[in-house]
């Protein structure tokens, strides 16, 4: 698994949003320009994590994306799925028809319980606790 430059800028940006609170909402140009993350492919990042309920967005005057949940509760597994989809080391372990050896192949529970371990790791660290650290 790599973390691409999507969930790289999606980290960003809710980093961003987290140490600027004062504000209510952030235009996407705004966040692209401060965030230096291209304007174009901010928007789809920035759905998505609207999409998975992570920002929401608001019409009008004062509007803009803005995070709807407590940073505490915003983790890195979440971010990650939502920009990338499910998380998995090797494609095997996500669709069996990948392999002609699934069924004999000795290192795949191996691969799952590493797998999970990752899930886990990513579930335990949170923005909040990023902001904190750095």
């Amino acid at each position: 698994m790599k973390i691409t430059n999507a969930t790289d800028y999606a980290i960003r940006a809710i980093i961003y949003m987290a140490q600027n609170k004062e504000k209510k909402s952030f235009m996407r140009s705004e966040l692209s320009r401060e965030c230096g993350i291209p304007d174009s492919f901010l928007g789809k990042i920035l759905q998505a994590l609207k999409k998975s309920e992570i920002l929401k967005s608001n019409r009008g005057k004062f509007g803009g994306y803005s995070i709807s949940k407590n940073l505490e509760d915003i983790t890195f597994y979440d971010v990650i799925t939502a920009v990338e989809g499910n998380i998995y080391i090797n494609e095997c372990l996500n669709d069996d028809e990948i392999c002609n050896k699934t069924k004999e192949c000795t290192i795949k529970s191996a691969l799952n319980e590493i797998n999970k371990d990752l899930v886990e790791n990513l579930k335990n660290y949170n923005i909040q606790n990023l902001i904190l650290k750095f």
